[in-house]
């Protein structure tokens, strides 16, 4: 068993949500005095019940008693700020059905962040894709538009979430923890298919991606099958991609000397900043290879994580410089597709 895994299942063993409600009614009973009776009202069918009346709060904890209009997306954009983290208070509540009367409680700080349980961890696998293309094609990498609509189709109707690259980093840095079925999607090189392939097949379905951009190619005459910068402005101001550093050259990283890795790396940065207006911070390796030069490099330069092609799910304690990802190739049938979504790790 991982070590630190380890440490961290014995510090969140035996936490129940129950305990929470306990020490907050407790707490508030030992600090709080009964208020004055209040005059009786009649509800009428307009009447509403402001949050502040039917809520116990601490610094941590927000206990509400729920009305019928309560879901867990109102409460988390009552109390959070954001409907997209009602997972956060649903599964808290154990996913119990939000009924009148009911005492809902709402954590106002990360809650497990790391995703420990008695029994396992949570994993958030990234998914790696190159090339799509229109029919099958003899590159390995170049999977098909139907198996990538498929695939796509899957991950909508069997209930992921699609993370952005802030909420994947968040759960690496134990920040927040995403919902427990999630999964991060990116696309090497900066292929045109990108945009007319991929793009509108996400946008179909609401999800995001990372494009890994090596930025040579890009804009290139030579190289008709390849993104323009114009391409990757529309993308990223689509808010469907977000932008990523895949080297200037694609080339072996570990033969380079440091200062020409410098140039590589700080050159991509700013020629990507130059055209899209945004510093990328995250690199895909070329060819998934790196060593401890790399990463002294990327840190120098405000890198905060380098992704491989290393298969298998990230747990919250991976190495943010050493990511795993899953390469999807056109050969993978959907039921192999469905392994590489590993979640959860049980130990």
């Amino acid at each position: 068993m991982n070590t630190q895994f380890a440490i961290f299942k014995i510090l969140f063993r035996g936490f129940f949500p129950i305990f929470a409600v306990c020490m907050l009614i407790a707490g508030g009973c030992a600090t709080a005095p009964p208020a004055p009776p209040q005059p009786k009202t009649t509800p009428t069918q307009t009447q509403t019940v402001p949050p502040s009346a039917r809520e116990h709060r601490t610094k941590d904890y927000v206990i509400v008693t729920a009305i019928s209009s309560d879901t867990y997306q109102s409460l988390a954009r009552t109390y959070l700020g954001n409907e997209k983290l009602a997972y956060l208070i649903s599964e808290f509540n154990r996913n119990t059905p939000i009924q009148p009367g009911a005492m809902i409680v709402v954590p106002l700080k990360p809650v497990n962040p790391g995703g420990v349980y008695p029994d396992g961890y949570q994993t958030v696998p990234v998914l790696c894709y190159h090339r799509i293309t229109p029919r099958k094609s003899s590159d390995r990498v170049a999977v098909t538009e139907e198996a990538f609509e498929h695939q796509m189709a899957y991950l909508k109707h069997n209930g992921y979430t699609v993370l952005t690259l802030k909420q994947f980093l968040d759960f690496i840095d134990i920040r927040r923890r995403p919902p427990k079925k999630s999964v991060l999607i990116t696309i090497d090189d900066g292929w045109k298919s990108t945009r007319t392939i991929a793009y509108p097949i996400l946008k179909k379905y609401g999800f995001t991606a990372v494009i890994f951009l090596y930025t040579a190619p890009i804009g290139s005459a030579q190289n008709p099958l390849a993104l323009n910068w114009d391409d990757v402005r529309v993308l990223r101001e689509s808010g469907v991609f977000e932008i990523g550093s895949h080297s200037v050259s694609h080339g072996d990283l570990n033969k380079l000397s440091s200062e020409k890795l410098l140039k590589e790396l700080k050159d991509s940065q700013r020629v990507i900043a130059d055209q899209v207006g945004v510093t990328p911070n995250v690199l895909a390796y070329p060819f998934g290879i790196f060593n401890e030069n790399t990463i002294a490099v990327m840190q120098k330069l405000g890198y905060r994580a380098g992704f491989t092609v290393i298969r298998g799910g990230n747990p919250f304690f991976n190495n943010p410089f050493s990511l795993n990802r899953s390469m999807v190739y056109n050969s993978d049938k959907l039921d192999y597709f469905i392994k590489l979504l590993e979640t959860f790790r049980r130990e």
